[in-house]
């Protein structure tokens, strides 16, 4: 039983993650590709021809050897490979790998001149970045949409894009990449003339300079040198620049160094410089490099080279006029930029749109729930309200009732108290008749009394009622055939016997008149 159980988990293991499995190869590239993208470009060379490859290591592979190139600093021609990638993420909806596909198909795009495509594909990646939250990841994203920017002159972007750089780096505690995007925004600012901010970044970047190397630590003595050049410091900005194109020529560096040869006459060591500078990526770069030669050439009578390095020179404005996409990577970032302000606002106000309809709604709730309770409360109250007339005309009719029942019991007490007394005054005994009479009329004006006499015995009642209706002693006497004293003793002992004290017979007179 355990091993049927044990089979199945094992299966259900397997269906679940089937379609994510790697394999060991892809799996310790993805972890230094970022590290050593160099080792992952020679460790991947062999999956080229690898035809068992499931579609998600083929998804891995192509991102993974794409973006080992890339951080190498190398490129490729063809999209196909990324592209694949790319399909698969978006299908698989797996965010964090079609972000990084995003950005390297853009940077394909991008050299492939489709700059349409790219700057579009790098804007999504840049909107999955948000969602990502890789630091890794965006400090290298944004260290390409600087580039691109910077490229194109748009250094109000360049900036925004080198400090977002600036702030992942300082998340992955990575010295080199701290130090890359300083000297980027210290350049930056360089090529605005805010020495001042050049300054202060390339001061930034001080600690940390010391554990670079390559072209990083060659453009943070660049900066050094630029800075220093601006305070007419040239022989130290010299000896910077050259340290800094031993340890990693740059464009940059040489037009620097140039003008620094050109300030101290020394043209033919800038003419070297120029030559460099030929084929530099910067067309404005290349353009002014061209210019300077042409002239040095001229000014040498060397006609002929001058005429050449003007063909090549018109060569470099033709490709520059056929390929003039600075307007429109401007224009695309701020129309996608402009539309998803536009599409969050339409969010926000749908947002709040809803919250006023779920808003509205839970007041008309509000107003139904309280007039059904209104309406359930008036209709309590008008059937409380019946029920208190009712209850009051009954009341009403009840206490007539009793009025005209205690009138006609008076009366009638009246009566028979009237026969009584001619009784005593006849000398005759109370007959059985009135006295039951007189004691019924009695207990019906007044029931605390019947319940006082109710421990007393004919006799004793028969007396207590002829005293409450003011019967002297000697008509009691005569009424009940006894003597005065007898009725003078029963009172006494009736005082004690029904209030409890002590006292005269008039005492016990007193307090059986008073009680009510």
């Amino acid at each position: 039983m355990i091993t049927i159980v044990y089979l199945i988990f094992s299966l259900f293991v397997v269906s679940c993650s089937h379609e994510q499995s790697h394999n060991k190869l892809l799996t310790e590239a993805e972890q230094i590709v970022v590290e050593q993208p160099d080792s992952v470009v020679r460790m991947l060379e062999p999956c080229w021809d690898d035809t068992t490859l499931s579609a998600p290591d083929r998804a891995l592979f192509g991102l993974l050897y794409t973006e080992a190139l890339h951080r190498s600093g190398l490129s490729t021609e063809s999209d196909s490979l990324i592209l694949t990638s790319r399909r698969y993420y978006e299908r698989e909806n797996d965010k964090p790998r079609l972000a990084r596909a995003l950005l390297h198909h853009a940077i394909v795009l991008y050299k492939q001149q489709q700059t349409h495509e790219a700057v579009l594909t790098m804007k999504r990646a840049e909107q999955l970045a948000e969602k990502v939250d890789d630091p890794m990841y965006n400090c290298y994203l944004y260290f390409v949409l600087g580039d691109i920017n910077d490229n194109v002159g748009n250094y109000p972007q360049t900036l925004k894009y080198y400090k977002q750089a600036l702030n992942a780096a300082r998340q992955c505690h990575k010295d080199e990449w701290i130090v890359r995007a300083l000297n980027n925004i210290a350049q930056t600012f360089d090529m605005t003339g805010r020495m001042d901010s050049l300054q202060y970044y390339t001061e930034q970047a001080e600690p940390y300079a010391p554990h670079t190397d390559g072209e990083i630590r060659a453009t943070y003595l660049t900066n050094q040198a630029s800075y220093l050049l601006h305070m007419d410091k040239r022989q130290e900005a010299k000896q910077l620049l050259l340290r800094a194109q031993q340890t990693s020529p740059t464009d940059r560096g040489a037009k620097l160094l140039a003008d620094v040869y050109l300030a101290e006459k020394d043209t033919a060591s800038a003419a070297q410089q120029w030559y460099s500078l030929l084929n530099s990526f910067s067309p404005d770069v290349a353009i002014s490099s061209y210019r300077k030669l042409i002239g040095y050439m001229t000014m040498r009578g060397e006609n002929n080279q001058a005429a050449f390095y003007s063909l090549r020179l018109n060569e470099v404005y033709h490709d520059l006029y056929s390929r003039d996409d600075t307007a429109s990577i401007i224009d695309l970032q701020a129309q996608f930029d402009e539309q998803q302000k536009e599409r969050q606002q339409y969010r926000i106000t749908i947002m709040l749109l809803s919250a006023i309809l779920l808003l509205i709604l839970a007041a008309i709730a509000a107003i139904w729930y309280s007039r059904r309770r209104i309406d359930r409360l008036n209709a309590r109250f008008l059937e409380s309200q019946k029920k208190y007339d009712l209850t009051r005309s009954e009341l009403t009719r009840m206490r007539k009732q009793k009025e005209r029942e205690e009138r006609e019991n008076s009366e009638e007490l009246k009566a028979v108290v009237a026969r009584i007394h001619a009784s005593a005054n006849k000398g005759r005994a109370i007959s059985d008749d009135d006295m039951n009479e007189l004691a019924q009329r009695a207990y019906a004006l007044n029931p605390n009394l019947q319940l006082l006499l109710s421990a007393l015995n004919a006799k004793e009642q028969a007396v207590c009622l002829l005293i409450r209706h003011n019967f002297l002693p000697t008509e009691i006497a005569t009424l009940t055939i006894s003597t005065p004293q007898t009725i003078t003793n029963t009172r006494v002992r009736l005082l004690k016997k029904l209030f409890g004290e002590t006292g005269g017979a008039k005492d016990f007179d007193t307090r059986l008149k008073e009680f009510e």
